[in-house]
Order: C-alpha cells, then structure tokens, then sequence
C-alpha cells in the first residue's frame, strides 16, 4: 500500500516555492495503479485525518461495508437535480419531444406529491402509498411506475445507485379497466368515408396504417412511385421505432397519389399533405357525414387512429401471416399486431369454423385424404388386398425384365426418372 501526502512544488522567478494545499499519493491493495488526490486543505494534521478518512472509506467500500462515493454523492443531492440530469440526457439521446414532455411531467408530479426532496425519500413503501390514493387509469399509473423506474435505471448503469427499488413492484392489471376501447371499420363504412372531402388522406391512412405524425411529416421524396413496386419511406425523425423502414404501396393508393403528384409542381421536399391530417373536430364530422357512429352497441370508439387499427385488421382478414402483419405495421412485439391492433370482431370466425370437416362424414374425410395425397389402405378406398406371397414370386419371374424396363433415361421412355409408362412401348425403354 502506497499512502502518504505531500505539497506540490513548482518554479517561480528561479525560486523552489511548494503549494498552499495538501495533496494525497494513494494506491491500496488490490489497485492497478496509485491516484493523486486533492485533499483540499491546508493544515498538514487536518490532510492526515482526511487522507485516513479516505484509506478507511475505501476499504470498507471494497467489502461492502460502505457505498461508493458515487452513491452516497447521488442520494445527497436534490432528486431536482437528478431528474433534470435525466430529461437532458433523454433529450441528447434523440427520445421525441412528446415522450421527454411526458416523462418530465411524471416525475415531477410524483415529487410533489409524494413530497420527494432527495432520491432516499423516494422509496417502493412511499410509491405504494402514493398509487394507493389515486383515481387515475391503471393504465396512467403504470406509466408513471415506468418513468421512475426508467430513472432509477438510468442511475443505475451509471454506478450512482445499487439497485432500483423499483424493479419489482407489481404492475396495476389493467385488463378489463381500458378508460377506452377502439374499434376498426368495417369495408362499407371505409367506403363511405372515402367518399368525402379528405379521401386522399383516409386513404393512405387505411392502406399503409401510418400514424397522424408520421402523415403529417411525409415528403414526396419518401414516395417512390416510379419504381417497378412502389414504396414509401417513413421519415426517420417520425418513425416511433426510429429506422428506415421501406414498406409496399398498395396499387390503388400508388394511382392515387400519381394523380396528385401530377397535379401540382411538387419537390422532393414538398409535404404530401402540406395542410397536415385534419384536426379531430373536422374527423368526427367526416365519420357522422359518412354515417359511422362514432360508439358502437359494444362501447369501442372510432378515430383517427382506428384507420391504423383498421388497416391491421384487414392483413388478418386476407389471410396474411401473422409475421408479415408485424412487418407490414411496423411493429417490434408480435402481441402487439395481434392483439391490440386487430379487431377481433371484425375477423370472419364463423366462416373459419364452417371449414372445418365434419365427423360423421367419413366418406367426405376419405376423398379429402386421397386427394391430399395422403396413404389410405386398401380396405379403405375399395380395392382388393395385395397377396404377399404371389407378389414376391411375380417380381422374380420378371426380375431381368424390370432392369431394362426401369433403366432408361426419361427422353427414351417417356416416363418421369426413367421409369416406363403404361403408354410406352417396350422396345423404347430396351
């Protein structure tokens, strides 16, 4: 162990003139390497006690006895300041405005209510307690568990907190408890939004299942129209998943947009809809001008979010694989295409049950196995069984003759793999 402390000294005007203030010369046990540290004072008997002070706080550090000076360092300081450390670095990390806005709200809120002045107060019991007295949706509260528990693991991959206190606390169960449930259109009510005035942007809405952003911050230079398939490219700074993600245009939306493209002197930069996706005000009286009621007999609600959702739910209705619906809506979580994404009312579940055979049925099951290609014994479908005997006897009266019959090419005998065909004659195949 190298321990000891020491008065920097340096040159001046061909004088040797040594430091106001003690520094420290440390490597213990176990260390790679000895650091230089300002002990910040100037007395030499009060640098001795500090310099003890810190051997000390090392070696129980090193067995646990004591948290990193980084901990203790985070949970003395103001949970203010820790929160705003947060939000800057979300916002240097590229997280949307919305997503940073809303994150910053939370926290906030759950220190002035819980009455959280440094990270120590900030404690599971005290959460608890918190959501306890709460009118909120399970849904709003488990969004706000996630924001502390985000800051608490923010901290930790810092080294500046041991745990996160957080981590395992049970989520609200927020099945059954929606404040809201969307539904998707059907084709006929789709139809007849797309006859009024906003076809162009209920169009793409319902043949690519982007989002209201993501509509609005389109480019005609993210518009391939001209390719053999055409594509679009949802811009990067809007795309949730924040990737280039090229997906298919469906020709009837491809001609759609040729014809607008063509009607106007557009660039590369031009928006696509430069008077953006229609305000909610101007929505709901597109959908009671097309007689869609805005709540159904069930409760689920139409916006225009639920042209996504419907979208989505006309991939399952075609038959498309679970995998390419994730692709096609852009999604990272298979449960989320499938269940939240798709209206399961909408879904032709009885016609899925008809084609089902029945079981009283045999003869209908038996064709439906042949047909298949499927082995069927003899004593199924009708045919006289094979004796073994006189087989075996039969294919050794005509062993030679079956290698000659057998060995031609294809082009010789016609058959498939060389093998003769009723039709063929037999000197072909010699």
């Amino acid at each position: 162990m190298i321990a000891y402390i020491y008065r920097p000294k340096r040159q001046r005007n061909g004088k040797l003139i040594s430091s106001r203030i003690w520094r420290a010369r440390l490597k213990l046990n176990g260390d790679v390497k000895a650091r230089d540290i300002s002990l910040g004072v100037s007395d030499k008997q009060v640098a001795e006690q500090k310099l003890r002070d810190n051997i000390r706080d090392q070696e129980r550090t090193a067995v646990g006895l004591l948290a990193p000076a980084a901990q203790r360092e985070t949970f003395e300081n103001p949970m203010e300041r820790l929160v705003d450390g947060y939000v800057a670095d979300l916002k240097a990390l590229g997280r949307s405005a919305d997503h940073v806005r809303h994150v910053d709200k939370r926290l906030r809120r759950l220190m002035r209510e819980c009455k959280w002045q440094n990270l120590r107060e900030a404690t599971a019991d005290s959460f608890l307690r918190w959501r306890a007295g709460q009118k909120k949706t399970p849904k709003t509260i488990n969004e706000y568990q996630a924001a502390l528990s985000a800051l608490f693991t923010w901290l930790r991959k810092q080294n500046r907190v041991a745990a996160n206190p957080f981590e395992l606390v049970t989520k609200v169960d927020a099945r059954g408890k929606e404040s809201f449930h969307r539904r998707a259109l059907n084709d006929d009510e789709a139809r007849q939004l797309l006859a009024g005035p906003h076809r162009p942007v209920y169009l793409l809405a319902l043949h690519t299942g982007l989002r209201r952003g993501e509509i609005n911050a389109l480019h005609w230079g993210d518009l391939h129209l001209d390719a053999a398939n055409p594509f679009y490219v949802v811009p990067v700074a809007k795309s949730k998943s924040r990737k280039e993600q090229p997906r298919p245009l469906h020709p009837e939306l491809a001609t759609e947009l040729q014809v607008m493209k063509s009607a106007g002197k557009v660039t590369p930069e031009t928006l696509v809809f430069p008077e953006r996706v229609p305000a909610m005000k101007a929505i709901r009286a597109d959908f009671k001008t097309a007689s869609i009621p805005l709540e159904d007999e069930r409760g689920h609600r139409v916006d225009f979010h639920a042209l996504r959702m419907t979208y989505i739910t006309r991939l399952q209705r075609a038959g498309v694989s679970p995998r390419e619906a994730m692709e096609l809506a852009r999604h990272s979580d298979m449960r989320l295409t499938m269940k939240t994404y798709t209206d399961a009312a909408q879904l032709p579940l009885a016609a899925t049950v008809r084609k089902l055979p029945s079981f009283n049925d045999t003869q209908i099951d038996t064709q439906t196995l042949v047909a298949g290609g499927q082995f069927v014994s003899p004593s199924v479908i009708g045919l006289k069984p094979i004796k073994v005997g006189k087989a075996i006897e039969k294919i050794d009266e005509n062993h030679e003759e079956s290698l000659a019959v057998t060995a031609g090419p294809k082009n010789q005998t016609g058959g498939e793999r060389g093998i003769r065909t009723p039709e063929t004659p037999l000197e072909c195949a010699a």
